[in-house]
């Protein structure tokens, strides 16, 4: 009788996992990614003997489960209304509201200036192996570091929360100093915009970018910077541009971590070029037909950053058929996605890379191959000390 006892047991025990898994199956939501999260979900685990008795099956399930449980994202949205609202808390998912923009929180570990000089150097050696390449290749080269929203409003910061700010300010003047003791190009736009008194309107309260008009500022000193240096580049004014507020409801970054339930009146805006520079574009390899501006069908359609040429690329190439203008090669963050489509219109060929995503061909290789008359990095100062992604230049 025991072991009848025992055998029933283990058998409903082994119909119980089945059936879980099996259940939530058919009842639990489809999708592969949370979008206010911004990030993809798990996929479900195979249910086979050998991960059941590794233990794997129950850890794997769990996270599959705790991603596509029914109503996830209605309770999530609910739980951080009561934050916001009701318990009024000052920070609520990792995000600050800063006397009307969001901001991240900070926790209070920080490196020192002397810690950051310890770590600059092998990078700066990489951009000066680089930098080298590419006047080697007949090319100039010029570094654009931008200041992340969060060190824009780095002023806005509640007293009581952890800003950064003396750790940015260091980080900042070391790495700049780097590039300048290697005899690296450096543009500054941080020190672009407090010359220009910092204007709100540079940057967005709710995503971690800058807004067009920021994005257009830096488009300026750029080529002001390169035109200085000795080339002739045809530069657009605001004349030539018309700049348009879009009706649609924007999603920023920081605020998509609230379910986009902070109070915000904020649009997305464009530069639409009164005269269009024609184009022909190729995203990745394959032609693509996708304007500069991806903007959706209706009005009350909500936007994002990724409006600007449609996100990020590995690889996109713009050709305006102007070979008596020179080429340019552009490498960088998402922040490079507001400045192209500005930047090509004052080159004949520009090329973009996003080295996150673009892997046929090392930097160094491709530089070799295309010999652009101009490389520019664009990046935000967050990423100046990481040595992947698009800080990965150089491979000896």
């Amino acid at each position: 009788m025991r072991k009848f006892t025992d055998r029933a047991f283990l058998a409903c025990l082994l119909a119980v996992l089945l059936a879980v898994p099996a259940g939530v199956a058919l009842w639990s939501h489809k999708e592969t990614a949370a979008y206010y999260e911004n990030r993809s979900l798990a996929e479900r685990p195979a249910l086979t003997l050998s991960s059941l008795w590794e233990g794997s099956f129950g850890a794997d399930f769990e996270s599959w489960y705790s991603d596509h449980a029914p109503g996830r994202t209605t309770l999530l949205k609910a739980d951080t209304r009561v934050q916001l609202d009701v318990l009024k808390r000052p920070v609520v998912n990792g995000i600050v509201d800063a006397g009307g923009v969001l901001v991240p929180y900070l926790d209070y570990d920080e490196w020192s200036e002397e810690a950051y000089r310890g770590a600059v150097g092998t990078i700066a050696d990489r951009f000066e192996k680089l930098n080298g390449h590419i006047e080697a290749n007949g090319g100039v080269f010029r570094y654009v570091g931008l200041p992340e929203q969060r060190i824009y409003f780095e002023d806005r910061f509640p007293t009581y929360l952890n800003n950064h700010e003396k750790e940015a300010g260091a980080a900042d003047r070391v790495f700049a100093q780097a590039l300048a003791d290697r005899g690296v190009a450096f543009l500054d736009m941080r020190a672009v915009y407090e010359s220009q008194g910092n204007p709100e309107s540079y940057y967005s309260a709710v995503d971690h970018h800058y807004n067009y008009y920021g994005a257009y500022a830096a488009y300026r000193a750029i080529l002001e910077d390169l035109n200085a240096a000795g080339f002739d580049l045809p530069v657009l004014t605001e004349e030539d541009l018309d700049f348009q507020e879009l009706p649609n409801p924007y999603i920023g970054s920081r605020n998509r971590k609230l379910y986009n339930l902070w109070p915000n009146s904020e649009k997305a805006v464009i530069g639409v070029q009164k005269e269009p520079v024609a184009f022909t574009r190729t995203d990745n390899g394959q032609p693509s037909e996708k304007p500069l501006f991806v903007t959706p069908a209706e009005g009350y359609m909500p936007t994002t950053y990724n409006l600007y040429m449609g996100g990020d690329f590995g690889e996109t190439i713009l050709e305006t058929d102007r070979p008596d203008l020179p080429d340019v090669l552009i490498f960088g963050d998402s922040f490079t996605n507001a400045l192209e489509t500005l930047l090509y219109a004052s080159f004949d060929e520009t090329r973009v890379l996003d080295l996150r995503h673009y892997k046929d061909m090392s930097l160094k290789d491709y530089i070799s191959a295309y010999q652009p008359d101009v490389v520019l990095c664009i990046q935000n100062d967050t990423f100046y000390y990481t040595a992947t992604g698009n800080g990965g230049v150089w491979e000896d």
